[in-house]
């Protein structure tokens, strides 16, 4: 150590180091801020794909349940003939039966003219049912809508009630719009399905204001009592003992975070928009991030007691640390995009690790993952329940065929997608011959008979891209993609043959019967359903008077 040499040697390897070991720290406490900042971005992200993908499904439910009392032809029948008391008895049950089990806050008929004409409410403070005579229009734009439109809306709403989702459906009766359906959730159960499904406290914050210009004067001093009110605004579920001013300071902000006794809770911002376009309030999602910045604290600590004699492998090991874990928050990014696109295949593709093998970030991937398979869960129980009501509402119960009310939902989007991939279709429409006589001689039974018999005939023949529908008493309907006239009358002499050929034993007897049928192809003009069937159905009346069992086109 006397040689000058090495000593200035030695001096300027320590000063290296330790120049380099302090530009290396400060370097591993920047990173590790935007490390932090991203696993935040990451956790709203995931956060706001979660609520999308639950705000898509309670849509789904309601719609569901909207179209299930929609199309019940008895409430139909009396709002055709404005009887209330049939259609208050009538929806009574639908409210008894679905408020429970979907946890609804509103059942609501409203006539084409925009007057109310019954309504079953739970706003949280009472059960209310109405049967006034008043006028919506003005007030809700978004049954204005489904009026105007004849479409269904699924909208986010403040009523004289309660704020809360909503979804509208169009009822018609013989396709005409005789009124509309509008069934609905208040916000605050959407906490509970938050908590059980996502497993996240979470708080609703609506703009107090806002909420007096829309919901009656007695029913917003009762969702007030019991609750806290502060800088003229509604705070709705528990924030548990955190500073509510401060809170309500960042709500603007997509984020932010809390200290408290030791712990760091991010808090997820998300606005609620009313239909006409207004933010009424705010979704607060809470998460306990205490994890994080604990585990960059340990990470810290480990680089200045295990890596700082060599300069190279903290270098090394801050990049290795920094590209795994930008690695790892990514996946967890990928995989919340994945679910909420409802690419639920992700979830085979990825594994949780066992406990005793991971860490915070292994742990929230896997929270990720279980939260995944619950929505998953969630969403096969719920369209198994979309899939009950849709087969109860198109299905033909007898023949176990398309109904005339599946012909109506599916026959214009079929001509849409002819269109569209620059196909032809063609339409059918088949009439079982002298089908009264074969009733009124051998009875219904054997008319039933008869039905089944053709409809096995018929399937037999044609494969599973052609519709199949029975629209009437002995009144067939055959849509069939991609099929030009010249392939439609191939399939239908195939149908006529065959049915020309069956014979029904009965009690020792054999009797036959013929089918008439008209053919149509949809012209360049075709608009809708409506302008084919009607030319397939004026073949089928030349088919009748020229003798039946014969095909025209």
């Amino acid at each position: 150590m006397n040689s000058p040499a090495v000593k200035k040697l030695t001096y300027t390897a320590i000063l290296i180091v330790a120049f380099s070991f302090f530009a290396a720290f400060l370097y591993q406490i920047y990173s590790h801020n935007i490390l932090i900042i991203k696993a935040y971005e990451t956790k709203y992200v995931e956060n706001k794909n979660a609520l999308n993908l639950l705000k898509k499904m309670q849509e789904e439910v309601l719609f569901s349940v909207a179209s299930s009392i929609g199309d019940d032809p008895h409430l139909k029948e009396a709002i055709v003939k404005n009887s209330e008391d049939k259609a208050y008895k009538i929806v009574q049950k639908k409210w008894e039966k679905f408020k429970h089990i979907f946890n609804l806050s509103e059942i609501h008929i409203i006539k084409n003219d925009g007057k109310s004409f019954v309504n079953f409410i739970d706003y949280g403070g009472g059960e209310i049912k109405e049967k006034e005579n008043y006028y919506l229009l003005n007030f809700r734009k978004d049954i204005q809508k489904s009026i105007k439109t004849g479409e269904p809306v699924s909208s986010f709403f403040i009523c004289r009630y309660f704020a809360g989702f909503r979804s509208i459906y169009p009822i018609v009766k013989d396709k005409k719009l005789i009124g509309v359906v509008s069934v609905g959730k208040k916000i605050e159960n959407i906490i509970p399905v938050i908590k059980g499904e996502l497993h996240k406290n979470s708080f609703i914050i609506l703009d107090l204001k806002k909420l007096k210009e829309c919901i009656k004067p007695q029913i917003i001093e009762k969702k007030i009592k019991g609750k806290i009110s502060i800088n003229n605004y509604l705070i709705v579920g528990s924030t548990g003992t955190h500073n509510k001013e401060f809170i309500l300071k960042n709500l603007r902000n997509r984020f932010f975070t809390y200290d408290q006794d030791g712990k760091s809770f991010l808090f997820t911002v998300f606005p609620l928009v009313n239909f006409d376009g207004n933010t009424i309030g705010f979704m607060v999602i809470q998460n306990d991030v205490t994890y994080l910045a604990s585990s960059f604290k340990r990470s810290i600590v480990n680089f200045i007691f295990a890596y700082g004699i060599l300069l190279i492998g903290i270098i090394v090991s801050i990049m290795f640390f920094g590209r795994s874990l930008g690695r790892r928050l990514s996946n967890i990014e990928k995989i919340t995009e994945k679910l909420a696109n409802r690419e639920f295949k992700i979830l085979e593709q990825e594994f949780e690790e066992k406990e005793n093998k991971i860490d915070d970030i292994q742990r929230l991937k896997n929270n990720i993952l279980k939260m995944g398979k619950d929505l998953h869960n969630y969403i096969i129980e719920i369209n198994k329940q979309m899939m009950k009501l849709s087969e109860e509402t198109f299905t033909d119960p007898m023949l176990n065929v398309l109904n005339r009310r599946a012909f109506i939902q599916l026959g214009n989007t079929e001509i849409e997608k002819a269109k569209m991939r620059n196909i032809p279709l063609s339409i059918m429409v088949l009439d079982l011959d002298r089908f009264k006589y074969i009733n009124d001689t051998y009875g219904h039974a054997i008319g039933d008979k008869v039905l089944k018999d053709f409809v096995e005939t018929v399937r037999k023949i044609i494969s599973t891209r052609e519709l199949f529908f029975r629209v009437g008493g002995e009144e067939f309907i055959l849509l069939l993609p991609g099929a030009d006239i010249k392939k439609a009358v191939e399939i239908g002499e195939k149908i006529r043959k065959s049915v020309e050929e069956r014979k029904i034993k009965i009690n020792g007897k054999t009797i036959g019967y013929t089918v008439s049928i008209g053919i149509a192809q949809m012209k360049p003009e075709d608009t809708d359903i409506y302008s084919l069937l009607h030319r397939a159905d004026k073949m089928l009346y030349v088919a009748k008077r020229s003798g039946r069992n014969r095909i025209v086109y």
